[in-house]
C-alpha cells in the first residue's frame, strides 16, 4: 500500500471530502507546452527530477535524500541482478550530467535522456515494473522536457531560499507503505503536475491533505521523542504554512493556506482516525510502537 492507494479507498476518500472542502484553485494561464507524446507518467516523473535539479541550483539552501532510482537499484541488486549493473551506470552518468548542469546552468540532451531513464528505473521501486527500454528515447519526449524546463527557467514562481527535495515523513511514511512529496519550498509543500488539465482536481486535494497529515504526525512523533526512544535516525520537516500544485504546462503555482487543514475543527479527530485507519489497513510495526504512535496522535 501507499498513500496514493490508501486515499483511493472509499472510506478515506469520503472522510477527507466530508471534513475538508477542496479550496484549490485551477490554473488560469493557457497551456504553454502541449504534450508531444502519450508518455504521460514517464514525462511527469522525468520532469520531477529536472525540477529538483533546478531547485538545487537556484535555491540558497537545500536538503535531499537519495533518489528513488538509487533505492530501486538496491531492489534490482536483490531481485533483478541481470539489469543492476546497467542501472548503476545510468545513475552514475545521470549524476555527472546533473553536476555539469549545476555548474553551467545549461540543460543538455544527456541530462534529459538521463532523467527519462531515471523515471523508468523508479518504476522498479514504485510497482516492481522492470524497464525494458533503457537507452531508448522518443524525440517528442525530449522536446517536451525542454519546453517544460524553459517555462520553469523563465519565471519565478518556484523561486525561494530553502527547499527540502523529495521529502518523506519518517515513521508516518513507513506506516502507510510509502509516501514522498515533491518538495517543501520556504514552508510551502508543492506537488508538481505536468497535466494539461488546469483543474485542482479532488484527488490532488486528497493527496495533499494526506501529505499534510503525515507531515504533522511525523513532526509530532519526533517532538515527543518516539524516534529517540526507538533508536531511529530522522529529522523533522519544516513547518508547512501552505500547500499546492505547480502546474508545469501553465507555469503557475496555486497554493492554499495550511491553516485550512490544521486549524479546522475536524482536524484533531481526523488525524486520530487517519492513523487508526492506516493501522487497520496495514500493520507495519510491532504492537508496542503501534500503540505508542496511536496514543500520541
Amino acid at each position: 500500500m501507499s498513500l496514493t492507494s490508501f486515499i483511493k479507498e472509499s472510506a478515506v476518500r469520503d472522510r477527507i471530502d466530508e471534513d475538508f472542502a477542496n479550496h484549490g484553485q485551477s490554473a488560469t494561464k493557457p497551456v504553454a507546452a502541449t504534450w508531444q507524446t502519450n508518455n504521460y507518467m514517464l514525462i511527469g516523473t522525468a520532469f520531477d527530477y529536472l525540477v529538483r535539479f533546478w531547485l538545487r541550483r537556484n535555491v540558497d539552501t537545500y536538503s535531499a535524500r537519495p533518489w528513488i532510482a538509487e533505492t530501486a537499484l538496491k531492489i534490482a541488486r536483490d531481485e533483478y541482478p541481470e539489469i543492476a549493473d546497467e542501472i548503476e551506470a545510468i545513475i552514475d552518468d545521470a549524476k555527472q550530467s546533473r553536476d555539469e548542469y549545476l555548474q553551467n546552468g545549461t540543460l543538455s540532451r544527456p541530462l534529459i535522456q538521463a532523467v527519462i531513464d531515471l523515471a523508468r528505473i523508479d518504476g522498479i521501486y514504485r510497482g516492481r515494473r522492470v524497464p525494458t527500454d533503457l537507452g531508448e528515447y522518443d524525440d517528442g519526449d525530449i522536446v517536451d522536457c525542454i519546453r517544460l524546463f524553459e517555462i520553469l527557467d523563465t519565471n519565478v514562481v518556484l523561486a525561494g531560499k530553502e527547499v527540502v527535495l523529495n521529502p518523506t515523513f519518517g515513521l508516518a511514511s513507513h506506516s502507510i507503505g510509502g509516501a514522498d512529496a515533491d518538495c517543501i519550498l520556504d514552508g510551502t509543500l508543492v506537488d508538481i503536475k505536468t497535466t494539461g488539465n488546469a483543474a485542482f482536481k479532488p484527488d490532488y486535494w486528497r493527496q495533499l491533505v494526506g501529505y499534510l497529515t503525515l507531515a504533522d504526525i511525523h513532526n509530532t512523533l519526533y517532538q515527543t521523542g518516539v524516534y529517540d526512544r526507538n533508536g531511529l535516525d530522522d529529522e523533522p520537516l519544516p513547518e508547512i504554512k501552505s500547500f499546492g500544485i505547480y502546474f508545469a504546462r501553465h507555469g503557475e503555482l496555486e497554493t492554499v493556506p495550511a491553516s485550512l487543514i490544521y486549524e479546522a475543527d475536524a482536524y484533531p479527530e481526523f488525524r486520530s482516525w487517519f492513523i487508526k485507519a492506516v493501522f487497520e489497513a496495514y500493520d507495519p510495526f510491532g504492537p508496542n510502537l503501534q500503540q505508542e504512535i496511536q496514543l500520541l496522535v
